[in-house]
């Protein structure tokens, strides 16, 4: 019959191995879940001076999105995930993105005012009446 013997290092040395397999197992499993947790996502659109009244909130590349109430608070209708980006848009304001990081559930988007430049024509009355036309 042979007998092996293992010393205390060779033990110690395989118990080290299998608690560090077990942890980095248990370190990409969580690290994968929490990749793929999708969440509700709420916010409030905000400018300047008020809240944003009707923005469309909108998840990019793809067809789905909603519209902010009076108030400016909206509820995306989907479930959304890390990394995925959210765009912000208004009528008079420049758009924003948002991606969705961690465990965001909650957003305040700020929309910035575009300048507006208005333009007119100013109409002048004619020199001359339309009676003092020449007859031909």
């Amino acid at each position: 019959m042979k007998t092996q013997i293992i010393t205390m290092q060779q033990n110690v040395a395989k118990t080290m191995l299998a608690f560090c397999l077990v942890l980095s197992l248990g370190l990409i499993s969580n690290t994968a879940s929490a990749q793929t947790t999708e969440r509700t996502v709420t916010g409030v659109v905000s400018s300047a001076y008020e809240n944003v009244a009707y923005a469309t909130v909108s998840l990019k590349g793809a067809y789905i999105a909603t519209s902010t109430d009076e108030k400016g608070a909206f509820t995306f209708p989907q479930m959304l995930k890390e990394g995925d980006v959210l765009t912000v848009s208004s009528l008079g304001y420049q758009d924003r993105e948002v991606t969705i990081t961690g465990d965001t559930t909650f957003i305040k988007p700020f929309l910035e005012e575009i300048p507006l430049i208005i333009t007119a024509a100013l109409r002048t009355a004619p020199s001359g009446k339309a009676t003092d036309l020449p007859n031909n």
